[in-house]
């Protein structure tokens, strides 16, 4: 009896730190650093449901070459889409003073129109346009999201012969969602460099 009891107790203490929504996995804690691209999802999911903002910093790539042009992209997107962030969301992103300006970014350092946009900052509205970006959609649709195949992007050799980037789609009921740029950081964990909606969300049905 003392023994079967144990090893129930030993076999909730693997479950993976999970919890139901509609029925579906959102991880409830913070992944760990993600070690191939397939875990992006998890980071996405954890990051878009659980409004951790700092966590973003985690599957972020910090180089300007990827941060200032993304960062722009993402915004464009998401006020594509109707996607807006909240002041408690601004506040939480620490982009305070880039809150009025995020729809019209430049693509790299501009110190004539845009002063003091630092690589600091270009980061930190890279971290708040992917955070933008991935609360599109619902919990429920989160918890939804599957692989749906990953190919290398070669034309991402145009920024050095080390540079490995892989494309990942995502989706759910069969429908391609999201369009998901992995990239092998210099630490050997993954990050995302790009990510974009292959459908309208209008078209997404969210219950």
């Amino acid at each position: 009896m003392r023994r079967s009891l144990m090893l129930s107790l030993a076999s909730l203490l693997l479950v993976p730190a999970f919890v139901g929504c509609g029925g579906d996995p959102i991880p409830t804690n913070a992944p760990e650093a993600a070690k191939e691209p397939a875990d992006i999802l998890y980071h996405l999911q954890y990051l878009a449901v659980r409004k951790d903002y700092k966590h973003a910093a985690l599957i972020a790539p910090i180089t300007p070459d990827v941060v200032f042009p993304s960062a722009r992209q993402f915004h464009l997107d998401a006020k594509a889409q109707g996607i807006m962030l909240t002041p408690e969301e601004i506040k939480g992103l620490g982009i305070e003073r880039l809150a009025d300006k995020l729809d019209t970014l430049p693509g790299g350092p501009d110190a004539v129109n845009f002063p003091d946009y630092t690589v600091k900052e270009a980061r930190l509205a890279f971290n708040a346009g992917l955070y933008r970006l991935s609360k599109g959609l619902n919990a429920k649709s989160w918890g939804k999201m599957r692989h749906m195949g990953i190919t290398d992007n070669n034309a991402a050799r145009q920024f050095g012969s080390q540079t490995i980037v892989k494309d990942m789609s995502l989706g759910f009921d069969g429908t391609k969602i999201l369009s998901v740029s992995c990239i092998k950081k210099s630490d050997g964990t993954w990050g995302v460099s790009f990510l974009r909606y292959v459908v309208g969300l209008k078209s997404i049905k969210q219950d």
